[in-house]
């Protein structure tokens, strides 16, 4: 168990007037006055936190018409190399919407029906942003194997979008292969990964 004391708590107030806390802390008396005085909003992290699956064989992809030709090239890499896919379109490249195929990847991923989930659009951020919309989804853009490497190792991603007018096949692959094998460090990360989904949930 973790104790918070007013000296903590007054740190944590400068950040804002919403205040995470895990099942396992507990508040000083003094640290309680704050939260009366300051009339603070406790969110207790109190639901089962879910860490994506560290062997990784079955992937989910997805793209839209500007992801489509990244995606085609992905899909080859990635069956050479082994994995089970989940093709969730779109299969040409006509004029789609990104939210339709970002949702259908990031909810075969918390189906439990693939074990990562990849989405391409044009840059990978509008379908990032649809894709962290599903509970128990973590989903990064990534653009290199360090940012990639750190949203696995730090935030325990289980998406990553693309960007296809960025990136060249060659180092999409560089990136997902990093993205697919790099395991959860775990720890202190664990703790701040808890606080992320706990957030939405009061």
């Amino acid at each position: 168990m973790k104790i918070i004391d007013e000296r903590t708590l007054l740190a944590r107030i400068k950040l804002g007037e919403k205040i995470i806390f895990l099942t396992d802390e507990r508040l000083t008396p003094a640290a309680q006055d704050l939260v009366n005085q300051y009339d603070l909003k406790l969110i207790r992290e109190s639901s089962q936190y879910h860490p994506a699956s560290q062997k990784v064989k079955r992937v989910a992809i997805g793209a839209d018409h500007g992801g489509f030709t990244l995606k085609q090239a992905l899909i080859s890499r990635l069956e050479t190399a082994g994995y089970t896919l989940f093709d969730l379109g779109t299969h040409d490249e006509q004029s789609v919407d990104y939210p339709d195929i970002a949702l259908a990847v990031a909810d075969h991923v918390t189906e439990g029906k693939s074990d990562r989930g990849v989405m391409i659009d044009t840059i990978g951020i509008a379908s990032c942003i649809v894709a962290n919309k599903v509970k128990g989804i973590r989903a990064a853009p990534c653009w290199n194997v360090d940012v990639a490497r750190s949203a696995r190792s730090h935030n325990d991603a289980n998406v990553i979008t693309f960007g296809g007018k960025i990136l060249t096949p060659e180092t999409a692959w560089e990136i997902l292969e990093v993205f697919l094998s790099e395991p959860f460090s775990g720890g202190r990360h664990e703790r701040r990964v808890r606080k992320i989904e706990a957030v939405g949930k009061t």
